[in-house]
């Protein structure tokens, strides 16, 4: 679950950067103060929303036409991802990385029968794995720490992330902290593994996603 909101993310984030920074819309200025916008507001803010859409979903589990009568896309893999899809921040990081790089690299390769599709995927894209790697390690970290979503969208044991078990765990009447730090610290090392690898990475996409030209 986490590895797939991370990967959706990441996609989502580039192909938006990128037609934010290298292509010609109409309104991308306005898409802009929209996205620097959304980074003011909290999470909390639209977890209500988001939680009357996943649960009046028409005709899904128990739902009728109007979305009324069931329980929707509660207690389900895609509801604990949905807020971790996509993100200003990382689109907003991503886009200022597209635009320091040079305009002349598209323009040679559309002189070479490319489409926009190659220049993305093929000369731009690749060029950007420092801020592709901000953007893992950041939507990586959000989903695996998310506790609050999980909280109020899941229904079933079955579907309890780790945060919520560590939660029951400690909630017991005789908690054993031996083995409570322990999963702490085991839950910990994905999140300082995928940090510590591509570190390089991470510092410089931090400072080049930074700078406004």
């Amino acid at each position: 679950m986490t590895l797939v909101s991370t990967l959706s993310q990441v996609a989502l984030s580039c192909m938006a950067g990128y037609a934010l920074a290298r292509l010609p819309l109409k309104g991308a200025r306005n898409v802009m103060a929209l996205l620097i916008g959304l980074l003011v507001v909290p999470p909390e803010f639209v977890m209500v929303p988001l939680f009357v859409m996943v649960t009046h979903v028409p005709f899904l589990a128990g739902n009728d036409k109007f979305g009324s009568g069931g329980q929707g896309m509660l207690d389900s893999y895609f509801t604990l991802m949905v807020p971790h899809l996509a993100s200003a921040l990382s689109i907003f990081l991503i886009r200022q990385f597209y635009r320091e790089l040079p305009g002349e690299l598209g323009q040679a390769a559309r002189m070479d029968g490319a489409g926009e599709w190659t220049i993305f995927l093929r000369v731009y894209t690749p060029l950007t794995l420092p801020a592709v790697a901000v953007v893992a390690v950041l939507a990586f970290q959000s989903a695996w720490n998310d506790f609050l979503w999980p909280l109020i969208t899941v229904r079933s044991n079955e579907m309890q992330t780790l945060q919520l078990g560590l939660t029951v765990f400690y909630q017991q009447n005789s908690t054993q902290w031996s083995l409570l730090m322990g999963v702490i610290l085991l839950m910990s090392l994905p999140v300082l593994a995928l940090f510590l690898f591509p570190q390089r990475y991470f510092r410089d996409g931090v400072s080049a996603g930074a700078v406004k030209q």
